[in-house]
């Protein structure tokens, strides 16, 4: 940021996000909105020279509805790791590692799967290392074994952080009926806006995302849902995979034929190209999503020729003109590798849905908090990204297929240090959020369901 625009910065910021605010929560949230303009504008009045971090952090804590945010929270809710599996016999074909037993369970989810290949020893064994990724609260899994026709042998547990699993050593529990694990699925919320702080409802955008696996084993496939659009103004999604080589990619196809937003009319503005595959500036793969998010869950545009921008699936009872329900939208995009060792090495730490939208005459990116201020598509900081290395995020991770978002304006959690009270949809959320090290399963807790979508 520098001196010749760090003023209109500071007054782009403050009519910007109070105009935002005023249009979408102020029927809610009331006067607070009040006590911000006026604190900006002392700001304004106090720096007119220079862009002062510290100050906008200080607007971030304050409309960032909880007090006293732990300074070291990384915004985490899983780990992963890699684990080889080795075996002699020539019975198991292929391997998976599980969230559950199946046997037992009825929501095993597949965290990663492979073919165990000869692995060129003098022994003639076999083996496959994979990469996967649990919740943080999750140090338990299960290898379960396969045989060609996709039929269980059965599953042993280990131990997260495991580095080797040889099958002809460990007792594997079988059954006469397992339940068909389904591919593992996080969801992923976002708020508008950033740099801006917004209402801190993440429901701006929520995504779905699962990782399966073909019968080939340089193949991986994602599946995108796009559930909810709550936000106001219009943005574009796309996906990085993180510390992959574009080189490394052979192609990705769109399994329905079609992009999620087919027939958009008018100029890609946010993300300049329809490919289905881009190269990121640092040369990592991109998948483009769409270019508004609006666009995919209602293709319509308004009397003014701009797209309809309606918070669709984020308020329960719709109100004509603000608001709609409608059903979400999916893709597959099947990405083949050039390398099978790459596809199996693929995990959810490397999965980054991202977010693009105009502010301030430029194109910022909002993406997951590990690759906050990653520059994807465009150059954004010009090296002053440590400005905004604040201790917030526009982006949470929750490791949850059916995870239950908050409505319209809601936050998920807030806590006032002041009265000790906590409130929201997931109270829990909160406590987590000043200690990091607690309540790293908030999202299985709900306190207020009427509160939620």
């Amino acid at each position: 940021m520098t001196k010749k625009n760090a003023f209109s910065f500071v007054l782009s910021m403050l009519f910007c996000n109070f105009t935002r605010q005023i249009e979408k929560c102020m029927e809610t949230k009331g006067l607070s909105y009040l006590g911000l303009l006026l604190f900006m504008l002392t700001f304004i009045a106090c720096e007119k020279e220079k862009f002062d971090a510290n100050a906008y952090n200080e607007i971030v804590d304050y409309q960032f509805l909880i007090d006293n945010v732990d300074r070291n929270h990384e915004w985490c809710l899983t780990h992963g790791d890699t684990i080889t599996i080795t075996n002699s016999g020539e019975s198991i074909y292929a391997v998976q590692v599980l969230t559950k037993n199946p046997y037992t369970a009825t929501d095993a989810e597949i965290a990663a799967e492979g073919v165990c290949f000869l692995n060129g020893n003098m022994d003639g064994g076999h083996s496959t290392t994979l990469a996967y990724t649990l919740p943080i609260v999750q140090d338990r899994a299960y290898i379960a074994a396969l045989k060609q026709d996709g039929t269980y042998i059965g599953v042993t547990p280990f131990t997260f952080g495991t580095d080797t699993v040889n099958l002809d050593y460990v007792i594997m529990e079988s059954g006469k009926s397992v339940h068909t694990p389904q591919p593992q699925t996080f969801t992923y919320l976002y708020e508008e806006g950033f740099p801006l702080p917004g209402d801190f409802d993440f429901n701006d955008l929520v995504l779905r995302v699962s990782k399966s696996f073909t019968e080939l084993s340089y193949q991986v496939d994602l599946k995108v849902t796009v559930e909810a659009v709550g936000g106001n103004y219009s943005f574009a999604g796309a996906i990085l995979l993180a510390g992959i080589s574009y080189d490394d990619v052979d192609k990705v196809e769109i399994l329905e034929g079609e992009n999620m937003d087919k027939g958009y009319p008018l100029r890609h503005t946010m993300i300049d190209s329809d490919k289905t595959l881009l190269r990121s500036r640092s040369g990592e793969p991109v998948i483009r999503l769409f270019e508004s998010g609006h666009y995919v869950l209602n293709n319509q545009l308004n009397e003014v020729g701009s797209v309809q921008t309606l918070f669709y699936n984020t308020e329960t009872t719709p109100v004509e003109e603000r608001s709609a329900i409608v059903p979400s939208v999916s893709r597959t995009y099947r990405i083949s590798f050039k390398n099978r060792n790459i596809a199996r090495s693929l995990s959810f730490d490397q999965i980054d849905p991202f977010i693009t939208h105009e502010y301030n005459g430029g194109l910022w990116e909002i993406h997951t908090y590990k690759y906050k201020f990653q520059e994807t598509l465009r150059s954004i900081y010009n090296g002053k990204s440590d400005f905004y290395d604040n201790h917030i995020s526009w982006s949470i991770v929750v490791p949850k297929a059916d995870f239950r978002y908050a409505v319209e304006s809601m936050s998920l959690g807030t806590f006032n240090s002041h009265t000790g009270v906590t409130f929201g949809p997931y109270t829990s959320f909160a406590e987590w959020m000043t200690d990091h090290t607690q309540n790293n399963d908030w999202y299985e807790h709900i306190t207020y369901p009427q509160l939620l979508y």
